[in-house]
């Protein structure tokens, strides 16, 4: 969302996205998560996460699309 539709859609990092100020509605899109963490050993932890963000009108407007991540990470702590 954002407060105003006179402020441009800004993608990171803060960079206004062109042809979105003045424009279309405040609402930009839908971020969703899921994200699961595992504690292997007191030294060894793990996570595993799926992003998708689903663009708006006024995103899609400018030229934005949906994406998707999907990440792993493993951390060693001594």
């Amino acid at each position: 969302w954002r407060q105003s539709t006179a402020d441009a859609v800004y993608a990171q990092p803060d960079i206004p996205l062109a042809g979105t100020a003045g424009t279309g509605s405040h609402w930009t899109g839908r971020y969703l998560q899921l994200r699961g963490d595992w504690k292997l050993t007191t030294s060894l932890q793990t996570a595993i996460e799926a992003v998708h963000y689903q663009a708006g009108d006024t995103v899609r407007a400018a030229g934005g699309h949906d994406s998707n991540y999907v990440g792993c990470e493993m951390k060693f702590m001594w």
